[in-house]
């Protein structure tokens, strides 16, 4: 918990172009290929600043997967939660292939 708020006080406060805090991408830096995730911290960055259309060009891909991973999480978590008949649908194996898909059409369009 105290580490996610660090993290969360350290991003909102350092823009990660600006300080050597944050690790850069390996994938672009050895590949030089943006893979999925490439500006997600720069993204987050710009959404704890209340920079909602920056973040988003940073990487458009956040905008779906973190409120999906929110979800996720909510429904493993909370004991309560996990015999609830949404569970099955968001972990149910045609769901996380399609995931799978978007995330891989996704790093391809943004690599053309």
């Amino acid at each position: 918990m105290i580490f996610t708020a660090a993290a969360f006080f350290l991003l909102k406060n350092y823009h990660p172009e600006e300080s050597a805090l944050f690790p850069q991408c390996p994938s672009k830096y050895v590949i030089g290929y943006d893979c999925p995730g490439c500006g997600s911290q720069r993204a987050v960055h710009s959404l704890l600043n209340g920079q909602l259309e920056k973040a988003f060009n940073y990487n458009p891909l956040l905008f779906f997967l973190l409120p999906f991973g929110i979800l996720v999480g909510v429904f493993e978590w909370i004991p309560s939660l996990r015999s609830h008949s949404f569970r099955r649908v968001l972990n149910n194996k045609y769901v996380v292939l399609s995931v799978f898909a978007l995330i891989i059409v996704f790093t391809i369009w943004r690599n053309l």
